[in-house]
């Protein structure tokens, strides 16, 4: 695995409190010893059990300020999982999703319809000038 890719997943499993620096989980030491999938079934099955303690304390006490640790803690593990999985299932250039195409955006009115309020040609009654029978059209 790219030592970037690493860092970057190591970044979001550190917590800066104050002046001190803690880890959720320290996954270069991991990685050391266990292959990349065992570190993301390990991530996988902390973040069911961070989810679990989050569910029960819920219930017990909505108001309590854990709540906010977990839910942090959640997201920065899978946000490390995501980096990881992105590493192991090839990254996708942004090009092949389609960023780089401009696309064109409508101004909309204020009912929401992508016309204005007025027709283009005021001359224009709303009438449809093509007949609607094959045999009219030909004659």
């Amino acid at each position: 695995m790219n030592e970037a890719i690493i860092s970057e997943a190591q970044d979001y499993l550190t917590v800066r409190r104050d002046e001190e620096y803690k880890r959720i989980v320290d996954i270069q030491n991991l990685l050391q010893s266990h292959t990349t999938e065992e570190v993301i079934l390990f991530l996988k099955d902390y973040l069911k059990g961070k989810e679990k303690a989050l569910r029960n304390l819920i219930l017990i006490d909505k108001t309590h300020s854990r709540i906010d640790q977990y839910a942090g803690a959640m997201f920065r593990i899978t946000m490390a999982i995501n980096i990881m999985e992105r590493e192991e299932v090839n990254i996708i250039e942004r090009s092949e999703q389609g960023t780089e195409k401009s696309c064109n955006i409508q101004k909309r009115n204020s009912s929401g319809n992508f016309r204005s309020r007025f027709r283009e040609n005021k001359n224009y009654d709303g009438e449809n000038r093509i007949p609607s029978y094959a045999s009219q059209r030909h004659a």
